[in-house]
């Protein structure tokens, strides 16, 4: 059996401009790769789409938004050749915050000079996730 849940934590380190509205995470993206010993998996997500590659014996499952007080679930059952497998399943995260910060960093000037027009300054921040793996045991 499978049950996997995201969703955020009220406390963070992000740095959010004045007008902070609420925290929202976008193009969610958990990938779990499954043990060779798995013959088939049945998913089911309470929110997103999920996708099991039966050759790769991956599942893919895309979020496109999740709110602050929001958390989707992932649960589902494997059928598996032989014995179970010894260990759990890594699973991949991917990620994107628009509007929040890690460093703090901001710009605090724009200057486009020879344009006819007068440019609006507007910055937009982005905080997005390398790879992040999460073994369980």
């Amino acid at each position: 059996r499978i049950d996997i849940r995201v969703g955020m934590k009220e406390v963070s380190s992000l740095i959010f401009p004045r007008e902070k509205g609420t925290m929202v995470l976008e193009d969610v993206v958990v990938t779990v790769t499954f043990p060779r010993v798995v013959r088939t998996a049945n998913l089911t997500a309470t929110g997103g789409t999920v996708l099991y590659d039966e050759a790769k014996k991956v599942a893919k499952w895309h979020i496109p938004k999740i709110d602050s007080k929001k958390t989707v679930q992932l649960t589902g059952t494997m059928a598996v050749k032989g014995h179970r497998p010894e260990e759990s399943p890594p699973i991949q995260l991917e990620w994107k915050i628009p509007m929040a910060s890690i460093s703090g960093l901001a710009v605090s000037g724009l200057s486009v000079v020879n344009e006819a027009y007068k440019p609006y300054k507007g910055v937009r921040t982005i905080t997005k996730s390398g790879k992040f793996t999460v073994r369980c045991g």
